[in-house]
C-alpha cells in the first residue's frame, strides 16, 4: 500500500448517518490536481483517477478479476491512453481478451469518464485510438465502446463506500473535484490490497478507528462520575466494533473463510475456462467439434456455479455484517447519550479531537498492514498464481 502523507478528513461518519466533523488537508505528495475518473471494463473492471494532465494518480479494481489486472502492471504515472493499453495488454495475455475466433459478446471493451463532456469525449477518442492501434498490431479483433458517463450521483456512491467517515450532509455538499480527490486519496491508501473485501475492511475499520478516537478524546474531559458511566457504555460500543472485525475475518477475509474458499474455487474454474477458450479460439471453425464445444460449455457452467457460490458467500457475510453494524449504531447512541453534552464538548475541544483523529488514522494504516499481513500477501499470491497459469504457453487439449 502507498501511505498518504495527510489524512483526507479529520472526523468520522458511519454510513448510518451519525453527524461528525470533517476537515481536509493535503501533503506535497498529493499536490497534483485531479481531473477525471476513467473506468475500463472488459470483464475485469478497473477504475483510474486521472490528474488534470490525463495521467493516472490512482488505480483500483472494481471487481475481483480486476485485481488480477492491477496487480500485474504499474499503472500510476501512465497517461490515460497508456493505462488503457496496459489494461488491454494484460487482458490479452491472461485470456480475458480472446485472441483468435471471438464469439458474440466477447472482446467488448467499455470505457467511461466522469466530468466535463467535451473533455471526456476528447479523452475517449485518444484512448480509443491508442487501444485500436495496439489491437491492430497484435491482430486482435475487439469492439471499443464509450459507455454512459459516470454521473455525480455515482461518484457520490463511490465516496460513501471508500470514505465512510464523511457524514451524509457533508457528502451531499462535496463538489465534483472534492469527490474525485477523496476517491483518489482513498484508492492510494489501498493500492496494495488486491481483494475487494480487504479494501472494504480497510475503509470501514478506518472509519471506526476515527470514531473511537473522537469519543476517547471527549471522554478524557469528563468528570470522574460522568466518565465512569461513559466507560461502561464505551466498553459495549468497543465490543460491538470488535464483533464486526471478527465477523469480517471469519466470513470474508481469512484464507479459511467461506468467501476466500469460494474465491479460490472461482479463480481455478475461471483459469481452466479461459485457457480452454483460448485454445478453442486458436482453431479453425471446421476444427471445432461438438465434443470441444461441449467441453467449453461445461467449463463455463463450472465458472457460473463457482461465481454463484462466491456471490452467496458475500451476501451471507454482508447480512451478518449489517446485523453487527446495527449493534454498533445502537451502542454508539448509548455512548452519546451517556456523555450528555456531546455537541458542546465536541465544539469546545474540536482542535484536540481533530488532532487525535488524524493521529489515530495515520497509526491505523500501519496497524492494518501488520494485522492483515498474511491475507494481504495471500491475495497478491493468489492473483499472481492465476496470472501465471493463464500465461502458460502449453497447448490445451
Amino acid at each position: 500500500m502507498k501511505k498518504i502523507t495527510a489524512i483526507a478528513c479529520s472526523m468520522l461518519m458511519l454510513a448510518t448517518g451519525v453527524a461528525a466533523f470533517s476537515g481536509c488537508g493535503k501533503g506535497k505528495e498529493e499536490a497534483k490536481e485531479v481531473g477525471t475518473v476513467m473506468n475500463v471494463s472488459l470483464n475485469p473492471e478497473v477504475e483510474f483517477v486521472l490528474d488534470q494532465y490525463g495521467k493516472v494518480i490512482s488505480v483500483n479494481a472494481l471487481n475481483e478479476e480486476g485485481n488480477l489486472i492491477v496487480s500485474a502492471e504499474v499503472f500510476t504515472g501512465e497517461t490515460a491512453e497508456e493505462a488503457a493499453k496496459l489494461f488491454v495488454k494484460v487482458s490479452a495475455e491472461t485470456g480475458f481478451l480472446v485472441e483468435g475466433n471471438a464469439s458474440a459478446g466477447e472482446n467488448e471493451i467499455e470505457i467511461s469518464f466522469s466530468g466535463d463532456t467535451e473533455k471526456a469525449e476528447k479523452l475517449y477518442n485518444n484512448v480509443k485510438s491508442t487501444v485500436q492501434t495496439y489491437l491492430s498490431e497484435e491482430n486482435i479483433t475487439a469492439q471499443i465502446e464509450q459507455a454512459a458517463a459516470i454521473t455525480d450521483a455515482q461518484l457520490r456512491e463511490v465516496v460513501a463506500e471508500c470514505a465512510p467517515y464523511i457524514d451524509k450532509a457533508k457528502l451531499q455538499a462535496l463538489d465534483y473535484m472534492e469527490m474525485v480527490e477523496t476517491i483518489a486519496e482513498a484508492r492510494q491508501e489501498t493500492a496494495g490490497l488486491y481483494s475487494q473485501e480487504l479494501k472494504n475492511a480497510y475503509y470501514e475499520m478506518k472509519a471506526f478507528t476515527m470514531q473511537q478516537a473522537e469519543l476517547e478524546t471527549i471522554k478524557a474531559h469528563l468528570g470522574v462520575i460522568e466518565k465512569a458511566a461513559v466507560d461502561i457504555a464505551f466498553a459495549g460500543y468497543t465490543l460491538a466494533v470488535d464483533t464486526i472485525e471478527t465477523t469480517r475475518l471469519t466470513m470474508l477475509v481469512n484464507d479459511s473463510s467461506p468467501y476466500q474458499v469460494a474465491l479460490r474455487a472461482f479463480q481455478a474454474a475461471k483459469t481452466e475456462y479461459l485457457n480452454y477458450r483460448e485454445y478453442v479460439a486458436s482453431l479453425e471453425q471446421t476444427e471445432v467439434t461438438t465434443a470441444i464445444s461441449q467441453q467449453l460449455a461445461l467449463l463455463q457452467t463450472a465458472v457460473d456455479q463457482t461465481e454463484a457460490t462466491l456471490l452467496k458467500a458475500g451476501e451471507d457475510a454482508n447480512a451478518a455484517l449489517d446485523t453487527a453494524k446495527a449493534s454498533v449504531q445502537t451502542t454508539y447512541d448509548t455512548v452519546i447519550k451517556a456523555i450528555g453534552n456531546y455537541s458542546a464538548l465536541a465544539n469546545e475541544y474540536a482542535e484536540e479531537v481533530s488532532a487525535n483523529v488524524q493521529l489515530k488514522s495515520q497509526m491505523f494504516y500501519t496497524q492494518f498492514e501488520e494485522d492483515y499481513a498474511a491475507v494481504i500477501t495471500s491475495a497478491r499470491t493468489n492473483w499472481a498464481n492465476m496470472k501465471a497459469a493463464l500465461q502458460e504457453s502449453e497447448t490445451v487439449a
